[in-house]
């Protein structure tokens, strides 16, 4: 529809749109005759460095042998799911990729529904009721990936839960594959957590640069496996599906990542002043959605907002709109406004969610994300800041003000 000359809101990219960070494209360009094959896993500085970052980051000690680097976290969670024998326990909803790396590699997938009420937090007993009936089907759900803070729903794991969580995989000798890649994108008033504070043995931490850096095009992802035999034994299996498949992460951007973790304080302060203005423009439009009778989870983390048209059903089926597919081809035919319909996460398509992604509008192109970047230094008023400088926003917020009254009548 772009591309056929129509002016399209696209809220389904999940993409970090801020310009590459200046020092960053310095050592890229210096970098950039390293082209030796590298190893699969990552070269021995960039995997201490690592180390050291998050050990900083997250409270916790861990070294070089433990981190393993990818081309995106995706390559990572793929070769340890197909390392790890057993099936997927996954949340309703959760991230796309999950659902379609189980399938890739042969595994089952087990849905749990989340808390709803609860701000969708993990119910202990709705995911073992589930881990039950799995093993009753004679399946082996020995997988759980969690994701905080979370794609589709933008929430973050309380402490409390992360602790039942941890308790409750411990008893059962179950793997968690936790996707923290944005552990660094969280809003004012909310900490990231990991739940490796609490169930060491068998969680592995995911993350890379694409978020908090918006580096994904360069596809940099990374893992801190736990420590011990059974970390080993996952190394050679990733090494072997690493060579196998894309023998290693390009070197200059293996050598450049090494400064994007070394706690540089003006790359660490660049990171601080995009999460800020990620949770100014995500928390502006969740605060104008509420107000016309949309309600979502409070934002916490990311640039996600998941809110629910469920009461609306009966007006939405009036217009022939009984499914949030429907509803996403919708609001794309009839407004212009691109979305992703709950369904793609795995959620009942009854529920009528829908996810919009805030990070997108009004820094399209590499100039309006600049320009955005810029304004914000200038402008110290977080509302101004958005009424005046986020055309685009407000034009999604008009025609979401009209859809609504439309389904109000």
């Amino acid at each position: 529809m772009w591309a056929a000359g129509q002016d399209i809101l696209h809220l389904g990219f999940g993409e970090s749109r801020f310009p590459v960070h200046s020092a960053l494209a310095c050592t890229f360009q210096e970098n950039v005759l390293q082209q030796n094959y590298l190893p699969s896993s990552g070269i021995p500085e960039l995997r201490e460095t690592i180390a050291n970052y998050y050990s900083d980051k997250l409270g916790l000690r861990f070294d070089g042998s433990q981190v393993i680097v990818g081309v995106g976290s995706k390559s990572l969670l793929y070769a340890m799911i197909q390392s790890i024998e057993g099936d997927l326990l996954l949340s309703k909803p959760s991230w796309v990729s999950y659902s379609s790396m189980a399938t890739l590699t042969g595994r089952s997938v087990h849905r749990f529904e989340l808390d709803v009420n609860q701000d969708y937090q993990i119910n202990i007993q709705t995911l073992d009721s589930v881990y039950q009936e799995a093993i009753e089907s004679g399946r082996n759900p020995k997988i759980l990936i969690l994701n905080s803070p979370s794609n589709p729903v933008g929430n973050i794991s309380s402490e409390e839960e992360l602790k039942s969580v941890a308790q409750w995989a411990k008893e059962k000798d179950i793997y968690i594959l936790s996707d923290e890649i944005y552990s660094l994108v969280t809003h004012d008033g909310f900490t990231h957590h990991t739940i490796a504070e609490y169930y060491p043995e068998k969680t592995i931490i995911f993350g890379g640069l694409s978020k908090h850096l918006s580096l994904g095009g360069w596809r940099f992802g990374m893992a801190i496996l736990p420590k011990g035999d059974e970390s080993i034994s996952l190394i050679q299996s990733f090494q072997s599906i690493a060579g196998s498949i894309w023998s290693c992460v390009p070197g200059p951007i293996q050598y450049t990542a090494i400064l994007a973790y070394s706690g540089n304080r003006d790359i660490d302060d660049y990171i601080k002043t995009c999460t800020k203005i990620h949770g100014i423009r995500t928390h502006y439009v969740h605060g104008k959605l509420s107000s016309m009778g949309l309600t979502s989870p409070k934002p916490r983390g990311a640039f996600y907002i998941y809110p629910s048209f469920k009461k609306w059903t009966s007006r939405l089926g009036e217009m022939g709109i009984t499914t949030c597919g429907e509803l996403s081809t919708y609001l794309l035919d009839h407004y212009s406004i691109a979305t992703l319909p709950g369904s793609a996460f795995g959620d009942d398509t009854n529920n009528l969610c829908l996810r919009f992604s805030t990070s997108f509008l009004d820094m399209e192109t590499d100039d309006q994300a600049q320009r955005i970047l810029d304004t914000y230094s200038e402008e110290n008023d977080p509302k101004l800041f958005m009424e005046i400088h986020h055309p685009r926003t407000s034009l999604f917020l008009e025609k979401m003000r009209k859809f609504i009254a439309k389904i109000n009548e």
